[in-house]
């Protein structure tokens, strides 16, 4: 898709147009984006964002494709933000009112990375609202949308990744977006693997940046691969060139996190394998030790019925045999044939009796003793 060269107005400086106009006549193929962002590099540094303006129109005239031009704004907005510039306010979207198509969607493609680059998720959600209704075709502008619902933890967030990396036009430079928003999405629980497909379509596209790897880095770490992880990011640190020091310094950290969440894995890993063998061994000895005081509970058991049933049948023999006396001494006293015989026989009862009952004393307490 390439830019409609009669959609945006000329520049006010024809001599700067003249010599961009020369400079990207002269670039070759994939070089017209380097020459843009160094012809408006000094431009950002100052409080005037006229370089938006000089940005669209250089791309109607020159024939960008979307591409281009997505690559050099986001280039351009960061280093806006290194340099401090203000960000696009109301003023200049007032001053585009009614304006050309391009305009304002350099311009929203160049406040939109602003807010990006400074984790603005608020406010990039609230302004994508107005921009989806007005270039809600675009992809960039769909990606960027979705960082905002991602990093806010909109429920939108996932419906716009998706809809934003199966847009037609969608580029390296929108994946990027969508990648880095998955990067804040942490609330989706599959955030990990997500990041890794996403980073696998760029790298079927030849995308081969060093962000790409460290956001790699940051999903394999996620998902415990921290071998695999260690290897990414010393790729994105190797791939890194001079002068991007706060970069480094975010790639360092991040392989400084890997290294200590292998490390905290590793100990919890060996803590578990303590406590279950601690925990198997105090079940172990608990299985032991009731065991034995069942055991012992048991024989008691056993013990009390032996004992009751010995007592039992010693008392029934006591009986039988003070019943058998009884009878015995029965017949003797119906047989007798005076008065003394009688007597006696009746005293010689009485005895039998006293000495049974003394001898069932006597075996009770024993057996309770």
């Amino acid at each position: 898709m390439s830019v409609d060269p009669a959609a945006v107005p000329r520049p006010r400086d024809p001599q700067d147009d003249v010599a961009l106009d020369r400079r990207l006549a002269d670039a070759g193929p994939g070089q017209r984006v380097a020459v843009l962002v160094e012809h408006l590099a000094p431009r950002v540094a100052t409080a005037s964002l006229d370089w938006i303006g000089v940005l669209s129109a250089a791309a109607a005239r020159h024939e960008l494709t979307m591409a281009e031009v997505r690559t050099a704004a986001t280039d351009l907005a960061w280093l806006a933000r290194e340099h401090g510039q203000r960000f696009p306010g109301g003023a200049d979207w007032d001053a585009l009112q009614g304006g050309a198509y391009l305009d304002r969607l350099v311009l929203a493609y160049v406040h939109g990375q602003r807010l990006r680059f400074d984790f603005k998720f608020e406010s990039l959600q609230s302004r994508s609202h107005h921009w989806l209704a007005e270039f809600g075709g675009d992809a960039l502008i769909l990606g960027l949308a979705a960082f905002g619902a991602l990093g806010s933890r909109s429920g939108r967030g996932l419906d716009l990744y998706r809809e934003a990396i199966a847009s037609p036009d969608a580029d390296s430079k929108t994946r990027h977006v969508c990648m880095h928003g998955l990067w804040f999405a942490d609330h989706l629980p599959d955030q990990a693997e997500l990041m890794l497909e996403l980073s696998n379509q760029l790298m079927a596209t030849g995308a081969l940046d060093a962000n790409v790897f460290f956001r790699r880095a940051s999903a394999l770490r996620k998902l415990g691969r921290f071998e695999q992880a260690l290897d990414e990011v010393d790729r994105a640190i190797a791939m890194l060139g001079p002068g991007h020091n706060a970069v480094h310094q975010d790639y360092v950290r991040e392989r400084e996190l890997i290294v200590l969440t292998r490390q905290l894995h590793g100990y919890a890993q060996e803590l578990t394998r303590e406590v279950g063998a601690t925990a198997a061994e105090q079940a172990e000895r608990r299985v032991k030790e009731a065991s034995a005081a069942l055991t012992e509970k048991v024989e008691s058991a056993q013990r009390v019925v032996t004992e009751g049933t010995l007592k039992v049948v010693e008392i029934l023999g006591l009986f039988v045999t003070l019943a058998g006396f009884v009878i015995g001494s029965g017949a003797v006293v119906v047989k007798a044939g005076t008065f003394g015989e009688r007597a006696a026989a009746m005293g010689l009862v009485l005895v039998g009796c006293l000495l049974f009952f003394g001898l069932l004393r006597f075996v009770t307490n024993f057996r309770r003793r």
